[in-house]
């Protein structure tokens, strides 16, 4: 019997069939770690696990269109049936193909459905008691492809997975990330990628080896030291053969385990020769591609106005890192470029840097909380100018960035409307002059003061920005409303950007900021003849210098894309572009149905007819086989038929111990163990449950504020529920893995199985020790003095009204001299709630307390406290 492991929308339980687990789809990722159970034989004597015989990764790169295939091979060398998983992590914008796998010498081929009647496939098989697991992997800017299979013994499987993706030119060059991870070193790991393009390669290189995560220094260890052979000017092949010593070489560069084998992404970054005009058109069996990006451009003059938040939420590393990050980033500005600096929280504030008293603060309203009806006259207030790139400027600007400190709440609509009062006042003034103006508006949490509804903030941004603001998102760390940033920054002419909290968010930032600095084009548009049709998109803002700009869309066949144009305006005024045609190396048809896809789903995000957008996108993804946010991939094999989607793979991982066979590539690191105190069990399983307040593909585990794990006793009632055929040893206890987003519980059963092969049920031959943690008590005084909070809390003490774990702290001590603003602009003291007596007639509900809340450590809820006169 083989089992698969496929989609988790809700805990299941383990049955005598299989384990399965499944990647959820992208807007709601509900994630559960589970490690493998082993089905022992009767007679069964080794724990030898599966090895990996080889590994192929073959990426065929034509018309910067990429199709890449894994194909990994293992092989059950122990007596009894091991359960192996295949997983890969691919890029952000890719779409899964095609997926087969080789069980015993039959192929197994999955086949696209449109997502609600996967689900209901999954359910179905659900219903019938199929169980979930997972395992976890780790990169940035990426999805996850997972399939769990149960191999007989001395028995071997073949995975061959196919994903495409349209590769996009940044900082002036194409990048091929290939993410890998066997979870073991490999005798035969191969890695080759062939690029047949239509214009002479301008260079080819592998840099060194990435975490997929952490920005690393250059480190000799890490070059792959790859095979570069390039047969024709247009053309290269590129291979990668690391033998044992060189996966050990990478591991140790990495800071991963050498025995786990190489853990990292294998880069490829090449460019082409640029015409002079307008780019290049490319024309075979009835499709077309356009690629423009013209060479040798000054850049367009900018006035920028950089909005941040310095909320409550930025206190500590994320605001000193900003800090560091706009040292740089000031720096970098063009001589000629004029900007504004505007920070965030509750009120907005534009600072004056000739004179920082007389900054502008706006609405400057102490009564914002709970009032997003209010909408504040802007055109009469007096607010400082756009200054000039200079020395001068710079450092006041840099001085001010400095003075800046987390506090208070997230006016986000009053922030960026302020930003485009800004630019709208200097065309006033002084013109456009083909001034481009940019918004750059950074945050790391959700509306909280002023308009908090999504539709509301959209829709009044959209409304203010009548002159096409490109207001470009910056989503700082997980608690970033991500969704909501993509949709407004879509609706006004830019893109949103996840920078991950880590040691290298600054460098993030800046990295970042190269690629926009520079906008060498504005008011682009391409104009085809009527014959051609199905286009995708052909208006564009801004290229910015290092990019590029791509339209695709369907001709007749032999009939010529007659006189195309491309009009713009460049750094001297509006300009014309008259592209070359001719015919290309490759197929264009699939890269035509990628990019069409890609658009009407961005589309359907911003539109009132998301529905009928929705129905194409999906009859498009069903033709061409893409798994898709509107389709899921579904897998048939005997005695099972599950749906597959992928997820979003995060940047902090999880692994725990005894999980099977990693079969697949992916990125890993900094594991987080779950363990138990009985030490007689043979396999533990663990598994969280979410707080449905939990983000999109956040669903991965680290210690809980740094707390030693406390022990708790056996609930028996909830392990009767979940295993009715199980036997409860009493008096068990375990030391939970707390999860940075699930506000649940946390539970490790303990399992030992046996199976008889015969019936071909699974017997509990021994208990296992469940717990759920000890639910919080709210103790009689907050009852008493903030008795609309005894609700407000989840069972491990955390508040539920905010996204991160903050507790009261009972039982700690407020710290010393922690300065905080309060709602009125008040100076006081961040302590603990009992220990401000005077405040509490004031917190008399949720959003009370969030007006007066203040972190202290982040991990406790503070208030700012008056100061005593």
């Amino acid at each position: 019997m083989v089992c698969t492991v496929f989609k988790i929308f809700a805990l299941a339980a383990l049955t005598a069939s299989c384990i399965v687990a499944i990647p959820v789809d992208k807007d709601m990722v509900v994630v559960t770690d589970v490690p493998n159970v082993t089905f022992p034989t009767k007679e069964g004597n080794t724990n030898q696990r599966p090895q990996i015989s080889e590994m192929n990764i073959k990426t065929n790169v034509t018309n910067r269109f990429a199709q890449t295939t894994v194909t990994s091979k293992v092989k059950n060398h122990a007596t009894k049936s091991q359960e192996a998983v295949f997983f890969v992590v691919l890029p952000d914008q890719a779409f899964i193909s095609a997926f087969i796998m080789e069980i015993d010498g039959k192929n197994y081929t999955a086949y696209v459905q449109e997502k609600e009647k996967a689900k209901k496939t999954y359910e179905d098989a659900v219903s019938s008691g199929i169980g979930a697991a997972h395992v976890a992997v780790s990169a940035r800017d990426s999805n996850k492809f997972t399939v769990n299979v149960n191999i007989e013994p001395e028995s071997k499987a073949v995975f061959y997975l196919t994903y495409e993706e349209l590769l996009e030119r940044k900082k002036g060059f194409y990048e091929l990330v290939i993410n890998i991870h066997p979870g073991q070193l490999v005798k035969d790991l191969n890695v080759e990628v062939d690029i047949d393009e239509s214009r002479a390669l301008s260079f080819v290189k592998a840099p060194q080896i990435r975490s997929g995560n952490e920005i690393l220094k250059e480190n000799d260890e890490l070059d792959p030291r790859a095979q570069i052979d390039t047969p024709k000017p247009e053309q290269a092949v590129i291979k990668f053969k690391p033998d044992y010593e060189k996966q050990k070489r990478i591991a140790h560069g990495l800071g991963t385990k050498e025995d786990e084998g190489l853990s990292g992404q294998f880069i490829v970054q090449y460019d082409v020769e640029r015409d002079q005009e307008g780019g290049e058109i490319l024309v075979k069996d009835g499709y077309f591609v356009h690629f423009f990006a013209p060479p040798n451009l000054k850049p367009l003059v900018k006035h920028v106005v950089f909005v941040l938040d310095t909320s409550g939420s930025m206190y500590g590393r994320r605001i000193e890192q900003l800090k560091e990050a706009m040292k740089n980033i000031l720096g970098d500005l063009n001589p000629e470029d004029y900007f504004n600096l505007v920070e965030f929280n509750s009120n907005v504030k534009v600072w004056n840097l000739d004179a920082p008293e007389e900054s502008t603060t706006f609405p400057n309203d102490d009564n914002l909380w709970g009032h997003p009806e209010k909408v504040h006259e802007i055109k009469d207030v007096s607010f400082p100018p756009a200054y000039p790139v200079k020395n001068t400027t710079i450092n006041k600007a840099n001085k001010a960035v400095m003075e800046m400190h987390a506090t208070g709440g997230t006016n986000i609509y009053e922030a960026i409307r302020v930003g485009i009062h800004l630019i709208k006042l200097r065309q006033k003034r002084v013109g456009n002059n083909n001034i481009q103006p940019l918004i750059i508006f950074l945050t790391d949490g959700e509306a909280t003061v002023g308009k908090v509804s999504e539709n509301e903030i959209i829709a009044g941004v959209s409304d203010e920005n009548s002159i096409k603001i490109p207001i470009v998102s910056l989503s700082f760390g997980d608690s970033a409303d991500r969704k909501m940033l993509k949709k407004l920054s879509q609706k006004n002419f830019g893109f949103e950007r996840t920078i991950y909290e880590d040691s290298d968010s600054d460098l993030q930032l800046q990295n970042f900021y190269k690629e926009i600095s520079s906008p060498l084009l504005n008011n682009i548009k391409f104009t085809y003849t009527p014959d051609t049709v199905s286009l995708t998109r052909t208006d564009f803002p801004i290229l910015y210098q290092g990019g590029e700009l791509v339209v695709s869309g369907r001709i007749p066949e032999n009939v010529n894309v007659d006189k195309p144009i491309v009009s713009c305006f460049g750094i001297l005024g509006p300009v014309l572009y008259r592209p070359k045609v001719k015919k290309s190396v490759g197929q264009l048809e699939r890269l035509w149905a990628y990019m069409t896809v890609k658009k009407l789903l961005g589309e359907k995000e911003t539109s009132t007819n998301a529905t009928e957008i929705e129905k194409k996108a999906l009859d498009l993804a069903l033709k061409y086989s893409f798994v898709t946010p509107v389709t899921s991939m579904v897998v048939v094999k005997p005695n099972s038929t599950k749906s597959v989607d992928t997820e979003e793979a995060s940047s902090s991982p999880d692994y725990a111990p005894g999980a099977p066979l990693n079969v697949g590539f992916g990125g890993h690191r900094n594991p987080v163990r779950l363990s138990t105190k009985s030490g007689s069990f043979k396999k533990n399983i663990g598994y969280r449950k979410f707080n449905t307040r939990t983000r999109p593909g956040i669903a991965l585990s680290r210690p809980f504020l740094s707390a030693p794990a406390p022990q708790y006793p056996l609930l028996t009632s909830t392990l009767a529920q979940q295993y009715p055929l199980a036997t409860v040893l009493p008096g068990s206890t375990y030391q939970p893995s707390y999860d940075r987003v699930a506000t649940g519980f946390a539970m490790v059963p303990n399992h030992v199985f046996e199976l008889d092969s015969d019936e071909g049920v699974i017997n509990h031959t021994e208990a296992f020790s469940t717990t759920t943690m000890k639910p919080f008590v709210v103790p009689a005084e907050i009852k008493t003095k903030l008795p609309w909070m005894e609700t407000k809390f989840n069972v491990d003490g955390t508040l539920t009204f905010f996204k991160g774990h903050y507790t009261l702290g009972l039982n700690e001590t407020s710290p010393a001299g922690l300065d905080c603003t309060d709602p009125q602009s008040e100076e006081g003291f961040c302590m603990l709630v009992k220990d401000c007596e005077i405040l509490l007639p004031k917190l008399i509900d949720e959003q009370s307390f969030k007006d007066y809340f203040c972190s202290i450590e982040n991990k406790f809820a503070g208030v700012c406290c008056p100061k005593k006169k």
